[in-house]
């Protein structure tokens, strides 16, 4: 095992505890399907997603290879066959195995696998769509970060597509996670074309004002930029943009 294999195993052992920490303390329940600051967020993302996308002439995804990174139980892809995705062209990996085993009940078609994104386990220029929810901002060492962008793009068809919804800001309260900047974007993919949209109202905001005033919310995520808590950015490859 070379010293780079080590890395990326102590980082993974180092994820899968503070997932298993996540789950033990209950936190996850803040964003169970009864909570309508929650229903209110995923609305907003599936909304900003479908601009991105649509914005890159997509109208049909039943023929698109799409491969979700860190996808946990499965929830975008689930997205995606609603919006008319092929089941059989849709792959989810991530670490956590309890994850994959609830996402293979929750989605019997899709190919779903046990995988490190240091080592995607997919032929080069293979998929058209890649996606990385919260994933980056959970590597805690850039030169990490450094190896998942370069797997990222390895996988992807030369006129693909990457979609990545993160965290755009650091919580010092949270040292297991890091904001994710635009210049960091940069800097994982350069050479590329990046479109940003800032979204996601600061949950302590939102946890307060959605159940009572959906509008307000919507105010106030519209309006304040600054109380967005996390961004996408659809990156294609900037020479067959132009």
């Amino acid at each position: 095992m070379t010293p780079r294999d080590n890395l990326h195993e102590a980082e993974e052992k180092r994820i899968r505890q503070v997932y298993a920490g996540r789950d033990a303390s209950g936190k996850p329940d803040l964003y169970a399907w009864y909570k309508l600051d929650a229903l209110f967020n995923q609305c907003r993302f599936r909304t900003v997603a479908v601009s991105l996308m649509s914005s890159q002439g997509i109208r049909d995804l039943s023929q698109l290879e799409v491969l979700d990174i860190g996808c946990g139980t499965g929830m975008w892809l689930r997205t995606l066959l609603e919006w008319g995705a092929d089941d059989r062209r849709l792959h989810g990996i991530d670490l956590l195995e309890d994850r994959i085993h609830r996402a293979k009940v929750l989605c019997p078609g899709v190919d779903f696998h046990i995988a490190s994104g240091y080592h995607i386990p997919f032929l080069s220029h293979s998929m058209d769509l890649i996606s990385a929810h919260t994933v980056f901002s959970s590597i805690i060492r850039p030169d990490l970060r450094g190896t998942l962008a370069a797997e990222i793009l390895r996988v992807l068809k030369p006129d693909g597509m990457i979609l990545i919804y993160d965290y755009r800001i650091s919580d010092p309260r949270n040292a297991d996670t890091v904001g994710i900047r635009r210049a960091e974007v940069r800097r994982l993919f350069p050479n590329t074309s990046i479109q940003f949209r800032s979204l996601t109202l600061a949950p302590p905001i939102s946890r307060i004002v959605a159940p009572v005033f959906p509008l307000l919310a919507h105010i106030l995520e519209s309006w304040f930029p600054f109380l967005r808590t996390h961004a996408f950015h659809l990156i294609r490859q900037r020479s067959l943009e132009n």
